[in-house]
């Protein structure tokens, strides 16, 4: 018997990104629990829909940046978070998502074998 899909939280303050993501989410395999396009709306979604897999833009509008609301949702929640970012070059960046412990940072726009790669790496770490 196969095992259900793994749900997919997508925190993205464009629209358009985030609908894009979504799509491309879903075509893969994976059922999208909810989006987000604020680190509020992210802590609060995320702990509500206990997703198994966050995948978050690090620029976020309101009170912080993704990083910010991946540290509100760790205290109460232990799930994977990808860092869906612009910034990848960034080598601040890259350190601090690689001290978060399981987080990887994504590129974007992702390629579907990219997000596929991503998605399913975070969730053997799961298991």
């Amino acid at each position: 018997m196969e095992a259900p899909p793994a749900h997919v939280f997508i925190v993205e303050d464009d629209q358009l990104l985030a609908s894009a993501l979504s799509a491309q989410v879903e075509m893969l395999g994976y059922r999208v629990a909810g989006t987000a396009n604020t680190a509020e709306d992210a802590v609060r979604g995320v702990l509500q829909a206990r997703p198994q897999v966050v995948i978050m833009d690090f620029r976020l509008t309101g009170w912080g940046t993704g990083l910010d609301a991946a540290r509100s949702i760790r205290e109460n929640l232990e799930v994977p978070i990808i860092f869906y970012t612009a910034h990848g070059n960034d080598n601040a960046l890259k350190h601090e998502v690689a001290c978060m412990g399981n987080a990887q940072l994504l590129q974007k726009p992702a390629q579907e074998q990219t997000l596929l790669a991503a998605i399913s790496g975070v969730l053997r770490w799961r298991r």
